[in-house]
């Protein structure tokens, strides 16, 4: 592949497309979506016939939810996705060792975490695609060559076609062809294990599993991971010990003496049995001029928090706003620098953490084994929720800035009480617990036309009356009296007194390189 520095500087009238992504899977249906409900033209190219029907992730999060909630598509999902409640780790036979918080008071206004079956998560998000008139899905597209010239990306299909876009996201796993093509290294952070993993989905009338919905066993004789993916489906895993024959471990047989502890082929049929390689690695660079990676092509990590998919979908929903603003010619493109330095810092920690948990869990040594169930029984405090802040795009060393920010519930004229983003949509955010003054509103004004600002005064006399006290609680606990949030929902900036509104928001501009 070649390219000529940082392209895209210069719009292409010519070009097939807007953004080109590479990959159909959440992270590339997800980003086609947000992209093209703000009007720009995409074109997807998925190297297979059609969607991939098998599963693979199987939890995501309240922040996902959001983002699905953005889409127009939370509540469809609602209906194939089941809140998760618990995460347990257990001993060898079974006992409750300790218990990780997964029903909280999560900030997005939704569930804490859910789990679902994958094929029927895509299917929803085709089918939305499907309803834009700016995307266009072409499956058996396989891209072979990249490359950039001054303002456009030129994209070689394996049957010879050309394909142009101002800028090329490859969201196409683990094993990514863009990434291969920019030439773009990894890190390591050395965490590697082979797992048998199983999906199982029981036979109409099979006597309810009582299994927890995430389970991970500290079996030092066999680590091991059970849980629900949706009340429809299962999952184990289990880890591979000395001895084990890949070939053989993946056999009917095989898979069925591992499960008749819970289940039997009487009872279930089994979906996939397949040995998966769990890794632990980071694109050192997100960005190759006008090509970018998200998802699996960017970043792996074992799946011990549950972590891969969201992330990836977290990346769509960054790449989405700033492309929005790039694209439109409301800021110039080297803001799209931000986006590795936003995502790769907060991707790494979820790895890292992930890693720490699955050290513990895959501890095959019998002593050391004990002794970490030990400590995992006598513990008398759980850490709270992991949820790092993004690593850059917001004013450092503010209260919340960077963290992610609250979606509260608001009162409506009509009398009903909506999520705040029903009722005011996506995008840069200002919610304010004060009144904005002259010159605030003007400033307000001017970056509603430039990015679409919205601006939200809440529990004032003439503001939103919020439903509860999620946002309000959680702005006074910081001592703030104004949030400013960007359109993936991570705070920028806040304001601890009303003066300081004007120089927040007109901080705006050069952070985001506006034009």
């Amino acid at each position: 592949m070649t390219f000529p520095g940082d392209s895209g500087t210069h719009v292409s009238p010519h070009a097939d497309a807007d953004v080109l992504i590479v990959g159909f899977g959440p992270v590339g249906q997800t980003l086609a979506g947000l992209l093209g409900t703000s009007g720009h033209r995409v074109i997807v190219c998925e190297r297979r016939q059609g969607r991939y029907e098998t599963p693979r992730a199987g939890h995501f999060d309240h922040e996902i939810m959001r983002i699905f909630q953005s889409l127009h598509i939370a509540h469809q999902v609602e209906r194939i996705a089941d809140p998760a409640r618990l995460y347990e780790f257990l001993d060898p036979g079974g006992e409750v060792l300790a218990r990780l918080p997964r029903e909280w008071d999560a900030p997005s206004g939704w569930d804490a975490s859910y789990h679902f079956y994958q094929p029927e998560l895509e299917e929803i998000l085709d089918a939305a695609i499907r309803e834009i008139p700016t995307v266009d899905v072409r499956f058996g597209a396989a891209v072979v060559d990249l490359r950039q010239e001054t303002d456009h990306v030129a994209a070689t299909l394996e049957d010879g076609a050309v394909v142009t876009a101002r800028y090329v996201v490859g969201a196409d796993g683990a094993n990514s062809t863009v990434r291969r093509l920019c030439e773009i290294r990894t890190e390591d952070l050395g965490f590697r294990g082979d797992w048998l993993v199983v999906d199982v989905r029981p036979r109409p009338g099979a006597r309810p599993l009582d299994i927890p919905h995430t389970g991970q066993v500290l079996n030092p004789a066999r680590p091991n991971h059970m849980g629900r993916v949706a009340q429809r489906y299962f999952r184990w895993e289990f880890m591979l010990v000395d001895g084990d024959d890949p070939a053989e471990v993946v056999t009917a047989q095989h898979v069925w003496k591992l499960l008749e502890r819970w289940i039997g082929p009487d009872e279930g049929e089994l979906i996939r049995q397949t040995v998966y390689q769990f890794r632990s690695v980071v694109a050192d660079t997100f960005r190759a001029g006008s090509v970018l990676l998200a998802g699996d092509a960017a970043h792996v990590m074992p799946p011990f928090l549950g972590q891969g998919m969201s992330s990836g979908i977290r990346d769509a929903a960054a790449l989405a706003w700033m492309f929005d603003l790039v694209l439109s010619g409301s800021a110039a493109p080297r803001l799209l620098d931000l986006y590795t330095a936003s995502r790769r810092p907060q991707v790494t920690a979820y790895i890292e953490e992930s890693v720490r948990i699955g050290t513990v869990v895959c501890e095959t040594d019998p002593v050391r084994a004990a002794e970490r169930r030990k400590s995992l029984q006598s513990a008398t405090e759980l850490p709270p929720p992991f949820e790092p802040p993004v690593g850059a795009g917001f004013i450092a060393g503010q209260a919340l800035a960077g963290r992610l920010g609250v979606q509260p519930l608001l009162h409506t004229d009509d009398g009903t009480i909506k999520r705040a983003d029903d009722v005011l949509g996506t995008g840069f955010t200002l919610f304010s617990l004060v009144d904005l003054d002259e010159a605030t509103r003007a400033l307000a004004a001017g970056l509603e036309d430039a990015i679409g600002l919205r601006t939200a005064v809440v529990g004032t006399v003439r503001g939103l009356q919020e439903e509860g006290e999620a946002l309000s609680g959680w702005m006074k606990e910081a001592g703030v009296v104004a949030v400013l949030v960007r359109p993936d929902f991570y705070v920028y900036g806040t304001a601890t007194e009303a003066d300081e509104l004007p120089d927040l928001l007109a901080s705006l501009r050069p952070a985001l390189s506006l034009t």
